[in-house]
């Protein structure tokens, strides 16, 4: 029986979503909406008696009546305001929304090759309807994901990218999702994004989640991602939302033989934050590298679910997940890697490392491997701990005094995985992030910046 108490409204939100914001969309996409609804309905939202929620209790969200963010209601960012979320040292082509919405105005494609579809989710059923419907939902499975399903009832808008076979594009493709505060109501921003990467092409791609004001909203993510034969693709995610909102994204990557994925994940806003982060290598001798930085404090919660799943032979996959927690902030990791029978030949390695600077902080990690194939090599571990006295001894005998000390450890605990990132601007821009903010929740304005060359 499902738990949804708020059933009658979002049923309301999302009758009077399709027949205004969303009416003109095509009668199989609302069909795929419709039966969404129906599953989001009957399974409600996740409670702590679930295995994959046991350590996060969303029932601040299960209990809020939050309202579809429409357009006409969209709060106005200023260019002052966007200039804060930019990547300096680039030219990047930028896509920007505010409350779920594109903002024409704020957004700059200019210099995109004319070849590569960088457009909001919505104009793009207009033109290219074909291939997003060979896609859509494909990779996600919306019956077994109660947030999904969701997303999926109110699916209109969000990033829609497709890099065509051959073509490369050398400036990071910057997808920016504003979250304003509204006068009258928490808002609910649904965002649907797909990315498709054709053989032998190549891109990078930043996904930033930002606020402008201390608002309670909830930002309820999907994003499909498709990298064919011979690709190669870098995809950056930062979330750095007010610490009163609420962040669920579900990220799910399929791809093929001999093509590279990287990805990173920056989580550092929210008062629950939640990724699922799964990726399929479907294909021999395709690499893939999954990496993270969370970073809580105060009572925040951020979790974190990823899956590699290893389909054939000869594929390396590497996973790094690092955490920093203050205050009574509390993280969550759960890995998993699974490995099929004929995937011989698998290297496969998971770590998760988590940094307490409080005695009241608490991580939940559980990294796992799955292995059905008997000539891998595969690896996984977890640790949680302080400050490593005899490295804070060694600077303390150089005449480095306590607080610098701590500062200098910190950062350096947090260089070694933003250190992965390959685009060299995103991962400027992720330094600069990650330093400001241990600044900001630390109290230490002394704290260094990381250099990686």
């Amino acid at each position: 029986m499902s738990n949804l108490k708020n059933y009658k409204h979002y049923v309301s939100e999302q009758s009077s979503f399709e027949n205004n914001g969303a009416s003109s969309s095509p009668a199989w996409m609302k069909e795929m909406r419709k039966s969404a609804l129906t599953v989001f309905a009957e399974k409600g939202f996740p409670t702590t008696h679930e295995e994959d929620w046991k350590y996060t209790n969303i029932s601040p969200i299960a209990n809020a009546d939050f309202t579809y963010a429409a357009e006409n209601t969209s709060q106005k960012v200023s260019t002052d305001e966007l200039k804060n979320f930019m990547i300096e040292g680039t030219k990047q082509h930028t896509l920007v929304f505010v409350d779920g919405h594109l903002s024409k105005e704020l957004s700059d494609l200019a210099g995109l090759p004319k070849s590569i579809i960088v457009k909001n989710f919505n104009d793009a059923l207009k033109s290219h309807s074909p291939v997003i419907r060979e896609h859509l939902t494909k990779y996600i499975d919306a019956a077994n994901s109660s947030f999904a399903a969701f997303n999926t009832a109110f699916m209109h808008d969000g990033a829609f990218i497709l890099i065509p076979e051959n073509t490369s594009v050398e400036d990071p493709i910057h997808c920016i999702f504003v979250s304003t505060k509204s006068q009258s109501s928490q808002l609910a921003v649904h965002l649907r994004n797909l990315f498709i990467v054709e053989k032998k092409a190549s891109a990078s791609i930043a996904v930033s989640y930002r606020s402008t004001g201390d608002n309670t909203n909830l930002t309820n993510v999907v994003t499909e991602i498709v990298a064919k034969e011979g690709s190669r693709l870098e995809i950056v995610k930062i979330q750095k939302e007010s610490d009163r909102t609420f962040h669920v994204d579900n990220f799910r990557a399929h791809q093929f033989g001999a093509c590279s994925v990287n990805v990173f994940s920056l989580a550092l806003g929210s008062a629950i934050a939640r990724n699922d982060m799964s990726i399929i290598i479907d294909g021999e001798a395709a690499d893939c590298n999954l990496n993270g930085l969370y970073i809580t404090a105060g009572e925040q919660l951020i979790d974190h679910h990823t899956f590699m799943h290893h389909i054939h032979p000869n594929c390396p996959s590497h996973e790094l997940f690092k955490g920093i927690l203050h205050g009574n902030s509390r993280a969550v990791f759960n890995g998993k890697v699974y490995v099929n029978p004929e995937a011989q030949k698998t290297d496969s390695k998971q770590t998760n490392r988590n940094l307490l600077l409080s005695d009241t902080a608490i991580v939940d990690t559980k990294p796992e491997l799955e292995i059905f194939a008997d000539d891998v090599k595969c690896t996984h571990g977890a640790a949680v701990g302080g400050m490593n006295e005899s490295h804070a001894f060694y600077l303390k005998s150089r005449g480095i005094g306590e607080e610098n000390t701590r500062g200098i450890l910190t950062v350096g605990f947090a260089a070694e995985v933003t250190g992965k990132i390959v685009n060299r601007a995103v991962r400027h821009h992720v330094d600069a992030m990650v330093v400001d903010h241990l600044r900001e929740k630390l109290g230490n304005t002394g704290l260094p910046d990381i250099v990686h060359d």
